[in-house]
């Protein structure tokens, strides 16, 4: 923790909570003729402190080294000095405030990206200055809030005389000042570089003109910037004759320069209203009524949104790992922004809904080509209109709704309701003279969920704990299986395991040998078989058909990076490939990822985002789903072949395989190709960048989904998807991602980063969470909707 409570009394006055380092400035407002912003203190910390009985102080200090600026010739400095004498010299470069409704106190986020304390100087003589404590980033937005919290719980007994212990949050955020911002500025906080290269510029109050080149005199009319991408020869570069056309202004000498940007051609230029969401008060704050957003080309395949106002310059590179999301109800752009390793989400209204999907459009193609390094005209157009159909899709709604529950919702988060889940140490299976330390192990790597026998194995290093559900609903530990080593008794790191003959085996991989399978004697706990596969590279592998691990079936399938060949371990000799039902190809496809129905259809999946449907082994696919642009780790089919879902590291792709028209309309994908005029129904399943704020401040990681899995069971309908990320597990309901449902996602939180998690089979509400050192049992009916109490949850530990 880095706000650091103290119960220390001094004379009547308690500390009662500070935030230990900070920069502390004045605010002007913007017509002082001073500068706007003035450094009182680079190095300072903030405390409340209790001054009497419902009287409290909010107090800056300076923070002072106390081997700093020592000289021992100074005539100043005397062997009697002592702490009392320093720190009464400290208690001199303190700023003292009475804590009460007239500070206004409230949180911003200064341009920089680092959240701030600003209130009025109450102690100065000028009537509209104010102060700013920027807060250290080593906070966390927990800690933020806990510190805003206490300020107002301050603020509420200073006024009713009572206690504020039991006052509701919602309730002491109404000593939050209404905005006024725009009365002060901070000049130095651009987070912007200055040597790029593209200047956006506004001309009066219609026209705009854009600096294509820095270096030359040569300008575009907005007016002919249109959102048409252009396709590229090898050879040479095709000009689209609206964006090069290049019209000379003579407001040239006039324009002013707001913001600068990589040098490249400007392929779409719009005006939008641009605010910022802040996570205590879920709601987004506006920052700039007018906006300039531009999407600029800056290399091949590199693409740059530039967004400047007044006040507010900056700029990201075009990447899912925004986290872009489009909501056509109010012709809204939302996406993230990390700076000094805060995460903001921001979001741009277009004035129009034709300026809407002009950006719209351009900023899916840029994305997919800088993806797949390949010209979007360079593709066919039936995948094109695939692409674009399914990115431009309007299946995030207004996102504000999202965050508001009802009141009968809201009444159903509440402390008093959760699920007390037991978490089971991984240390009971730990290799033997490792200690029992959690510091000397890997962690959790991998869960897989038996078909029967009511078990579940997680993989910890190169031991395997097993668990199963227990007569209460709950997890209980039931045995481990310790030092897994190969038959000549070599160490081995098992990978990717998967239960085989009626639950009796278990087959997995080794990360250093992985042209090769093992089969592991469950009862006995060892490696009793080795199955070769040539010279080939298994990248992944699965059952012949879904289900065949209830039975004694004993092929499997496999993929390589280029073919995807069955395995019997009965085939004479060391290599185990059927070779009569193996296909190799020609094409570098780069296969990642395998799954199979109930009938034994193929789905796979590469590392382009491709996906082929297979009805058998060895033939051309019935069905190719063309790339989105994010790599496929992971599938998982329906029992049906109906329904498909597909992990990427920042979404999921839910697919409906049905055919919706011609002749063959009701039939599935895996066994007739999809219609010429139609395209595979997909769904982006995404977190909003509003709730992925929350998620990569608290992980400071990139968005990276676990494997995500269909409840199971024979003859269950798959009908809820459950995968983590970070320390949440994530459900989405199938029926509310198909009707467009505001809030198709819940939640639940854990104290660690989630490996793995998947349903119990043969039950839809019971979920087995694997984590880094511990392993649960978690309930989607306790899932939460996505609320700031979810993400901004603290272990009481």
């Amino acid at each position: 923790m880095n706000i650091i409570k103290k119960f220390m009394q001094i004379g009547e006055k308690q500390e009662v909570v500070m935030i230990p380092s900070g920069e502390f400035n004045l605010l002007r407002s913007s017509k002082s003729p001073k500068s706007s912003l003035e450094c009182i203190y680079n190095d300072a910390m903030l405390r409340i402190r209790k001054n009497g009985e419902y009287n409290f102080e909010l107090v800056v200090s300076k923070i002072v080294d106390l081997n700093e600026n020592v000289d021992d010739n100074s005539s100043d400095y005397t062997d009697d000095s002592s702490v009392l004498s320093v720190t009464s010299n400290r208690r001199e470069e303190e700023w003292t405030f009475v804590l009460d409704e007239s500070l206004q106190f409230s949180k911003e986020w200064n341009k920089r990206g680092d959240a701030a304390f600003v209130w009025c100087n109450t102690l100065g003589d000028v009537e509209v200055e104010k102060v700013q404590f920027v807060i250290t980033p080593l906070l966390t937005l927990n800690e933020i809030e806990d510190f805003l919290l206490t300020v107002y719980r301050c603020m509420y007994e200073h006024k009713n005389r009572k206690s504020a212990a039991d006052v509701p949050r919602d309730e002491l955020y109404k000593y939050q000042p209404s905005d006024n911002k725009e009365l002060f500025v901070n000049e130095s906080d651009s987070p912007i570089p200055d040597d790029l290269g593209v200047s956006l510029t506004e001309v009066g109050p219609e026209k705009e003109i854009v600096t294509i080149d820095s270096d030359h005199d040569e300008f575009v009319d907005a007016q002919e910037v249109t959102p048409v991408l252009r396709s590229k020869s090898k050879s040479k570069k095709k000009s689209n004759s609206s964006v090069d056309k290049k019209v000379k202004s003579s407001h040239d000498k006039d324009q002013k320069r707001l913001h600068k940007a990589p040098d490249g051609e400007v392929l779409c230029l719009k005006k939008a209203e641009l605010s910022v969401y802040d996570p205590f008060q879920e709601k987004f704050l506006l920052q700039e009524k007018v906006a300039t957003v531009a999407l600029i080309e800056k290399k091949t395949y590199e693409y740059w949104l530039a967004i400047e106002g007044q006040e507010i310059k900056f700029g990201v590179d075009v990447s899912p790992s925004t986290n872009p999301s489009f909501a056509g109800s109010n012709s809204s752009f939302t996406f993230n922004y990390t700076v000094s390793r805060i995460t903001l989400s921001y979001r741009l209204i277009f004035k129009d809904v034709k300026d809407f999907t002009d950006f719209e459009s351009v900023w899916s193609k840029c994305v997919w080509m800088t993806l797949n390094k390949k010209d979007w005209g360079d593709i066919p157009e039936t995948e094109q209109r695939y692409i674009e159909e399914t990115i431009t899709a309007d299946l995030e709604r207004d996102l504000d709704n999202i965050l508001r529950l009802d009141e009968e919702e809201s009444g159903s988060e509440s402390d008093d309701d959760e699920y007390s889940k037991r978490v089971i140490s991984s240390e009971a299976f730990e290799e033997p003279g490792s200690g029992g330390s959690r510091g000397s192990s890997k962690g959790n790597s991998s869960l897989t969920v038996a078909f029967r026998g009511n078990r579940s194995y997680v993989v910890r290093d190169n031991n395997i704990g097993v668990f199963k559900v227990d007569d209460d609903d709950d997890l209980e530990f039931v045995a481990a299986i310790k030092d897994v080593v190969r038959s000549n008794k070599k160490e081995i790191d098992p990978q990717d395991p998967m239960m085989y003959m009626e639950d009796h085996a278990m087959v997995f991989s080794d990360s250093k040998n992985k042209n090769t399978l093992y089969k592991m004697d469950i009862e006995k706990g060892k490696v009793v078989d080795e199955w070769q596969v040539g010279d080939k590279t298994v990248v992944q592998y699965g059952p012949t058909k879904k289900f065949d691990q209830l039975t004694s079936e004993q092929t499997m399938l496999c993929l390589s990076n280029n073919g995807v060949f069955k395995i019997d371990p009965r085939v004479h000799g060391s290599n185990k490939i059927v070779q009569d039902e193996s296909k190799e190809y020609a094409t570098k496809y780069n296969f990642s990822s395998i799954s199979t129905t109930q009938h034994g259809y193929i789905a796979i999946g590469s590392k382009r985002g491709e996906i082929r449907l297979y009805d058998r082994l060895g033939i051309r696919a019935k069905t190719l789903i063309p790339s989105l642009g994010q790599p496929i780790k992971h599938l998982c089919t329906s029992a049906d072949g109906k329904w498909l879902l597909a992990t990427c590291d920042a979404s999921l792709l839910l697919m409906d395989l049905q055919i919706k028209s011609g002749k063959n309309t009701g039939e599935i994908g895996f066994l007739k190709s999809m219609p010429s005029g139609d395209n595979v129904k997909t769904y982006i399943l995404k977190i909003s960048p509003e709730h992925a704020t929350h998620i990569l401040n608290q992980t400071k990681k990139p968005l990276c989904f676990s494997r995500a899995f269909f409840n199971t069971g024979i003859g269950q309908k798959e009908d809820t998807i459950v995968t983590s990320n970070g320390p949440f597990a994530i459900s989405w309901s199938l029926p509310k991602v198909i009707r467009g449902d505001k809030k198709p996602y819940t939640l639940d939180w854990y104290e660690s980063p989630i490996i793995e998690n998947n349903f119990e089979f043969g039950n839809k509400d019971n979920v087995i969470v694997a984590l880094k050192d511990d392993v649960s049992l978690s309930k989607i009916k306790n899932f939460k909707k996505p609320t700031k109490s979810i993400f901004l949850r603290k272990s009481e530990s």
